[in-house]
């Protein structure tokens, strides 16, 4: 039997025809890996430009002193950005050219930078003995080292004085860290003991119950507070023997400022530093900054909790999701038995995973901690009420929160 014949037409209409879809697939694999490139390098571009920016913050830069018209105090400090001059096309001048310092000595000027006018300033120096303070309070500190007190009698001054302050700052700040170490394990243990047996005694009250001996319970308190007592004493005492040195500065503006060796976290004089001695600085303050903890208001120190605390979070997220989420994704895709029920199960995943993020903190808020965490302070814990113990944000309610987020994704 023979076969109909083909016409040219026809045969050549299929190869062209699958030659015209191979090339439109070529161009939209190209397109998808060409906006996955762009993707990628707008993300690294990113990085690099966080990076850069802000690895700058912790170099020790140097120190500027320039003199102001008009009989004003030199301003000194850290030039951190500049302004041109920015004229119309008339001529006319819209912006004068200033300069930016960081001058730092927050508390005798109550502001850490300002801008002056380029036309201001004049005689741009560096003088090497400027000192550069980094404080536990109030930022940083530009100034001359004018002389080190001992217990409120000068003990150097002059070049001295900063050999002097180099010796005993290390010191100082060991007495000011075991003193607050005691404040913060040793004082608040015997706090936490005292709170315990004053809680039990309420407790029992609440209950009508008879078996705790307020007798006993006030004989416990009593020792606590005689330890407690002590302990406060020697921190008191560790504390007093860390202020015993002072550095007296003194400002570009005229006034000077007495600093306790034990509130200084550094104190260097970057126009003298070497380059090897920048780098020594530099390392360590991105070490305190990534082990650290914060300070003055999370704007100074280190992040060291907030990256603990991230960590945590996504570990009891990620024990909370993935069984849940696996269990289900593996019913629904081999056990189930494919119905309306099940479509409209997967369409609720589907919805759940477009719902943004602020549904699910509040959602979050109100059933795990208002709802979970409060029904459990009121079971097990009356006595330490209206102060909420689980009623309030926690990471685990956090984890909660974020694996009920993610569940979708995972199944």
């Amino acid at each position: 039997m023979s076969t109909p014949p083909t016409s040219a037409a026809s045969a050549l209409t299929a190869p062209a025809g699958i030659g015209r879809a191979l090339r439109r697939v070529e161009y939209l694999l190209w397109l998808s890996g060409s906006a996955l490139a762009l993707a990628f390098l707008l993300i690294a571009g990113l990085l690099v430009l966080v990076v850069s920016s802000g690895a700058t913050f912790f170099w020790p830069h140097t120190i500027t002193m320039a003199d102001r018209a008009g009989g004003k105090p030199p301003v000194v400090g850290v030039i951190s950005n500049e302004q041109d001059e920015k004229r119309d096309v008339s001529g006319n001048v819209l912006k004068t050219a200033q300069v930016q310092f960081k001058a730092g000595n927050r508390d005798l000027n109550g502001f850490d930078f300002i801008w002056v006018q380029s036309a201001d300033l004049a005689n741009y120096r560096t003088p090497p003995e400027i000192v550069a303070l980094e404080r536990q309070e109030y930022g940083d500190f530009f100034g001359f080292l004018e002389a080190v007190e001992h217990r409120g009698q000068v003990i150097a001054k002059g070049d001295e004085a900063w050999a002097v302050l180099v010796r005993e700052l290390p010191g100082a700040r060991a007495l000011a860290a075991q003193a607050k170490r005691m404040q913060k394990d040793d004082i608040g243990e015997v706090n936490m003991l005292m709170e315990k047996e004053r809680l039990r005694l309420r407790r029992a009250k609440l209950e009508g119950s008879t078996k705790v001996n307020s007798a006993e319970v006030e004989a416990k308190l009593a020792a606590h507070n005689a330890e407690y007592e002590r302990l406060r004493a020697e921190s008191d005492r560790l504390t007093a023997q860390a202020s015993e040195y002072m550095a007296v500065m003194r400002s570009a503006e005229g006034p000077t400022k007495k600093v306790r060796l034990a509130d200084i976290v550094r104190a260097f004089r970057p126009n003298q530093m070497t380059t090897i001695e920048k780098w020594g600085h530099y390392f360590s303050r991105v070490t305190e900054f990534v082990f650290g903890e914060p300070r003055e208001s999370n704007t100074e120190g280190g992040v060291w909790p907030a990256i603990f605390g991230t960590v945590m979070m996504t570990i009891i997220m990620s024990i909370a999701v993935t069984p849940f989420g696996v269990i289900a994704a593996f019913y629904l895709r081999e056990y189930a038995k494919q119905g309306p029920v099940v479509r409209m199960v997967r369409i609720a995943i589907n919805n759940l995973a477009g719902v943004p993020s602020i549904v699910f903190g509040v959602f979050g808020l109100g059933f795990f901690v208002y709802f979970i965490g409060g029904g459990i302070d009121r079971l097990f814990y009356p006595e330490l009420l209206p102060t909420p113990t689980f009623g309030t944000g926690g990471i685990l309610w956090a984890s909660l929160t974020l694996a009920l987020l993610t569940v979708p994704v995972v199944i």
